[in-house]
């Protein structure tokens, strides 16, 4: 088998130049780089990875903390998340070693894997994941908000608690008075701001907002977020009375959506939906074309990216950053 030596010597370069070829650690001119391919293709050499990782005291993977749903695949954001993680850590040479179990409900599932760094989405509240890593002195990047905030961790996220209070006020100055907030898991950090955000839309107008109106996703009752929206509205509608629903999802809304046929009703006639994502595709194809936040989930999943690599060359550096919201305005919501 060939050795990374057997290509240095044969195409007259140093076994560090060999290695930076195929790590792109460094630059190397484009005829080194193919001179060197070219001899690794006639020799049949592949690089060891595992090799590699000891002789530089890296794995160069980065890990992606990414629980999914029961139903086992991923929303779109999830996907235009996982793509804008891999086209920055890719751009350094970093593996993705994707991780969707969902160790918040069960901590023997929290696993110490072989990575440079992790990348972490959806932080609860009092989040003990968090001081595992810096025990381990793992560099971590969140994607959401840690509770309580600290300045030392890293973090993107959307500024929640705002665009929760513009979709409120949005629905307000449409006429609605009586507004459903289907909202996520209660536990998450996410869930409080943006249930904060549309309080304050209500106080800001004098009008007040009914706590049963809130209802929080809950892991161990719902099958899915399709679920999660149908059998809320179903449950809810005769009782509560509202004329516009705040989903968390679009998979939520999608949940609505059918409940609101099996009840006679139609959107938006008599009940306004918004969708606190933007499946783009899915939000297009829905019958009416759906009301949503554009989340642009790539790009925090590219700067989550981008502060890890900076965190793993120098474990000081941190950075919170905020990626700006925007409500597409579609044809699910009506004024009253």
């Amino acid at each position: 088998m060939a050795t990374i030596d057997d290509v240095a010597r044969l195409a007259g370069v140093s076994k560090g130049t060999v290695s930076s070829v195929f790590s792109k650690k460094r630059p190397i001119s484009a005829g080194v780089t193919d001179r060197v391919l070219s001899v690794a293709k006639e020799l049949g050499y592949f690089p060891n990875h595992i090799a590699r990782s000891l002789a530089i005291k890296k794995t160069m993977v980065v890990g992606l903390k990414m629980p999914i749903s029961k139903a086992g695949s991923l929303s779109q954001f999830e996907i235009q998340m996982l793509n804008g993680v891999i086209k920055e850590c890719t751009k350094h040479g970093y593996r993705i070693l994707l991780d969707t179990l969902p160790e918040f409900d069960d901590l023997t599932q929290f696993s110490s894997d072989p990575v440079d760094g992790v990348i972490m989405l959806n932080p609860r509240k009092d989040d003990q994941r968090i001081a595992r890593y810096e025990q381990m002195r793992i560099p971590l990047v969140l994607v959401g908000r840690p509770d309580p905030l600290d300045s030392a961790i890293s973090y993107v996220d959307n500024d929640n608690e705002k665009l929760a209070y513009d979709v409120g006020t949005y629905l307000l100055s449409e006429g609605h008075r009586s507004i459903l907030f289907l909202n996520a898991s209660n536990d998450m950090t996410v869930s409080v701001d943006r249930e904060n955000g549309l309080r304050r839309a209500f106080a800001e107008q004098g009008i007040s907002f009914r706590n049963e109106h809130v209802i929080n996703y809950v892991r161990k009752q719902h099958a899915s977020p399709i679920d999660y929206g149908y059998i809320t509205t179903m449950g809810t509608y005769r009782k509560l009375g509202y004329t516009a629903v705040i989903a968390d999802t679009d998979r939520v809304a999608l949940g609505i959506l059918r409940a609101t046929r099996e009840l006679g009703m139609e959107v938006p006639r008599d009940l306004s939906i918004v969708a606190l994502s933007n499946d783009v595709r899915l939000a297009e194809e829905m019958t009416p074309k759906l009301t949503s936040v554009e989340l642009s989930a790539e790009t925090l999943g590219a700067e989550a990216g981008r502060i890890l690599i900076q965190k793993m060359n120098d474990p000081s550096a941190t950075e919170q950053r905020i990626v700006q919201a925007e409500l597409i305005r579609r044809e699910s919501c009506r004024t009253v």
